[in-house]
């Protein structure tokens, strides 16, 4: 089960400390730093989708939620033995009502499961956003207050794909439509997955630290 409405719904435009332009440094990391301004602009889902904590998290979830699925499935399938056991017997006798209250407690038992499962995968997936992203604003902060920025902006750097409604709204209600060489998201996702054991980065040329910045827009 996802909680794909989640992430999108809790993001929002920050603000962020004082200052008025990157330094030099931002380019020993890879990315142009803008020149004349004190406004950037931050890939939120693209970090989200390339977190590597917040990923790892997530899967354990996911195959939590397999598990479960799996022992469900088992109990379902007792059950069921059960009913056919139940239909061989002749009703009112003690055995067919040892058998029918023990099937009614069963089932009752496990839609108990099922739904307080499904409370804690919500919760559980609730703290891990929440966590992340609380974690990316300590990065945009740190990352903002040492260069100067005063403003840091939510960005999507996706493409438009024409064939699909959905992507083609999104792009329509960015809330930037333009922006040249603020973007810093390369430089946050990098500082996120520091330090976390990993496979190589599918998103950088694999040989180095330099962070992958996306398309600008």
């Amino acid at each position: 089960m996802r909680i794909s409405l989640l992430f999108a719904t809790t993001v929002a435009a920050m603000l962020i400390g004082p200052g008025s332009l990157f330094h030099n440094e931002a380019n020993a990391q890879g990315q142009t730093a803008p020149r004349g301004t004190n406004v950037a602009v931050v890939d939120v889902g693209y970090i989200f989708k390339n977190a590597t904590r917040f990923k790892q998290a997530m899967d354990d979830i996911k195959n939590d939620d397999e598990r479960f699925k799996q022992e469900v499935l088992a109990k379902q399938e007792a059950m069921q033995a059960d009913v056919q056991n139940l239909q061989k017997m002749g009703k009112g006798t003690t055995d067919y009502k040892i058998l029918e209250e023990k099937l009614a407690g069963d089932q009752t038992k496990l839609r108990l499961d099922m739904a307080r499962k499904q409370k804690e995968r919500v919760e559980e997936e609730a703290k891990i956003y929440f966590n992340a992203y609380r974690e990316l604003e300590d990065h945009i902060n740190k990352f903002a207050t040492t260069y100067g920025i005063d403003l840091v902006l939510r960005f999507n750097g996706e493409e438009m794909d024409q064939s699909q409604p959905e992507s083609v709204l999104n792009g329509i209600n960015r809330f930037v439509v333009y922006q040249r060489d603020l973007n810093i998201t390369g430089h946050i996702l990098d500082q996120m997955n520091r330090g976390t054991p990993t496979t190589p980065n599918p998103i950088s040329n694999g040989n180095s630290r330099q962070p992958y910045v996306p398309p600008r827009r």
